[in-house]
């Protein structure tokens, strides 16, 4: 029978897959796996996401990982930067590489030039690690002639980058990802960092891909999961969902959607949540094409701004109350508060107490940390 999830238990269950009501314990490879992997379009989000997930997280730890390649950074769902479990990359790596082989797939017949190929010459020349200038030299060498730039839609930047790692099968190498590192990205061919792994069909890639966003982020619509994968072929997606339906289990929300769950894993229970923290463009937010279960809508456009960023926001009672910013200044540290509306004087102690914590975390050089509030 179907079962009828009130917003809250919607929320609770976002929490607990995401470690938000108890951090998880584990190695990072586990956590990050766990989570279905830390978008990381900049070096520091994943690290400050870890903190609010991982017990005993230390600054130095997502460094360490992705050093001895328990972790990777590479360009995966939503065509976006995301550090992953090395045994995940397979099935998320062919997954989104063939959501961008269909939207560069017009841009490469104009060019009159084979992706797959284009790809294969990049991994190889990607034996060592290039960045992404050399990469896009590299190939306008080799295809001298061709016009990249003029096959691409307007405004599109990096021709020949674009098109020559639509395939995929590269990731990062360290010191990217790391702490405060902002060096100029290296990549390397996913076999030479991690060694010899079987590519999965395009079918089981997609079906493993949905089950980890289930487990992450469950229960959750069609709608939530292609939104979070980035995938536009419905089709594929259901046919993915199709071949897990003995797997699967359906529930019904508040506004009548069909919510799907592995089976297994119960909703969680409508109980208390601790104050958290959320780092700048944080998976819980992102992965939902319905976003109320966490951020309520009166919120949303002081989160989630027009050019695609999510502001660092922290939770009073499961959902977004706020935004917080760190500003470091002679050597003080201060985290200020923004608080939507009134905090209860009991949640702005938690509050204060957790961001002290926080402070600290991220900078702990510093010579003095405060927490602040700003008027709501």
């Amino acid at each position: 029978m179907t079962e009828l999830l009130s917003l809250r238990v919607l929320n609770r269950s976002t929490l607990q897959r995401q470690g938000l009501l108890e951090p998880f314990s584990g190695t990072v490879a586990e956590v990050v796996d766990r989570l279905a992997g830390l978008q990381a379009q900049h070096a520091d989000p994943p690290h400050i996401a870890l903190w609010s997930r991982r017990a005993g997280h230390r600054l130095t730890d997502l460094d360490d990982a992705l050093t001895d390649r328990s972790v990777v950074k590479a360009t995966l769902v939503r065509s976006t930067l995301h550090i992953v479990a090395a045994s995940a990359y397979p099935d998320l790596n062919r997954a989104s590489a063939v959501s961008r082989l269909a939207t560069w797939g017009p841009s490469a017949r104009r060019a009159e030039v084979d992706l797959l190929g284009l790809n294969a010459e990049v991994r190889a020349f990607c034996s060592a690690p290039r960045t992404g200038p050399e990469i896009a030299d590299h190939l306008d060498r080799e295809h001298a002639g061709v016009d990249a730039a003029g096959s691409i839609p307007d405004g599109v930047r990096n021709a020949w980058f674009q098109l020559g790692t639509a395939g995929g099968g590269l990731v990062h190498v360290p010191p990217g990802g790391h702490w405060h590192r902002h060096d100029r990205a290296r990549l390397v061919d996913a076999r030479c960092w991690l060694g010899e792994f079987a590519d999965p069909s395009p079918e089981d890639a997609l079906q493993g891909t949905v089950e980890r966003n289930l487990a992450a982020y469950g229960p959750a619509s069609l709608e939530d999961l292609m939104k979070w994968s980035g995938q536009s072929r419905k089709g594929a997606v259901r046919a993915a969902l199709d071949a897990l339906d003995d797997r699967l289990v359906h529930h019904r929300g508040e506004d009548g959607r069909d919510l799907l769950d592995l089976v297994g894993l119960e909703p969680a229970d409508d109980g208390p949540a601790p104050p958290r923290f959320l780092a700048r463009w944080d998976s819980a937010l992102i992965a939902y094409a319905e976003r109320d279960r966490i951020l309520p809508s009166e919120h949303r456009a002081a989160v989630a701004k027009k050019n695609g960023d999510f502001l660092p926001s922290f939770l009073v009672d499961g959902f977004v109350a706020g935004l917080w910013t760190v500003t470091t200044k002679k050597g003080r540290a201060v985290l200020e508060l923004q608080p939507f509306g009134a905090v209860s004087t009991t949640d702005r102690a938690a509050l204060e107490e957790t961001a002290e914590a926080l402070v600290r975390y991220v900078e702990p050089d510093a010579d003095a940390h405060e927490v602040r509030w700003s008027p709501s």
